[in-house]
């Protein structure tokens, strides 16, 4: 902004054709950026329409107790809601089943999960062009579930740890996939979980 020394130094700076000469990636990062903002905004999209289609599946429910909540259309438990969790179970599970979902649930949200997934996704949302990251969020997933699988095993007996895993094979089979990558990575996930739940041996103060 100082009279004469702002024009003689913009003078000395490259101009038109020059300019594009000495910044040849300029145009290349100019598409590129508006490429990631197209993308992002796809996540952004995908995500309220998903929410919003999940919140018209939720629009008749039955309440069991507290938090928890019976849903008809739906066809596996998960928890919605950031600050005021809430627990929606599907209307076919027997009773034994529906108490082992309900505490791997309670699980989740004592752990805080369902905020570090969302923390996640916007992760994955920021830097969906990284194969690497899908990556990431799909194994931060699995590793959510085998931890709150160890913390409901540790209430449970041997013999009902079968029971646990028949249960979570069930509801993996009748899950609807995110993709096809999601769905065979989830089938690998659920077997993984079904052979720690049956190996699973509770760790004691005297083992440590």
């Amino acid at each position: 902004p100082v009279p004469g020394i702002s024009d003689a130094i913009n003078e000395t700076l490259p101009q038109d054709e020059e300019q594009l000469r000495a910044d040849p990636l300029e145009g290349p990062i100019f598409i590129a950026t508006y490429v990631w903002m197209a993308g992002v905004l796809a996540m952004v999209i995908y995500s309220i329409v998903s929410y919003i289609r999940l919140r018209r599946k939720l629009s008749v429910v039955i309440p069991l107790r507290d938090n928890i909540f019976i849903a008809d259309d739906i066809k596996s438990p998960f928890v919605v809601g950031l600050f005021r969790p809430k627990i929606y179970l599907p209307c076919n599970l027997g009773d034994k089943e529906q108490e082992y979902i309900i505490l791997h649930e309670q699980h989740h949200i004592k752990r805080l999960d369902h905020v570090m997934k969302a923390l996640a996704f916007l992760a994955l949302a920021i830097h969906w062009f990284n194969p690497l990251v899908w990556v990431m969020y799909f194994l931060f997933d699995r590793d959510l579930e085998f931890a709150c699988d160890e913390a409901v095993l540790d209430h449970f007996k041997t013999d009902e740890r079968s029971e646990y895993a028949l249960a979570l094979v069930d509801l993996t089979q009748q899950r609807a996939g995110f993709s096809c990558m999601y769905h065979g990575f989830a089938k690998r996930a659920v077997q993984e979980r079904v052979v720690m739940i049956m190996k699973y041996r509770k760790t004691t103060w005297g083992a440590m």
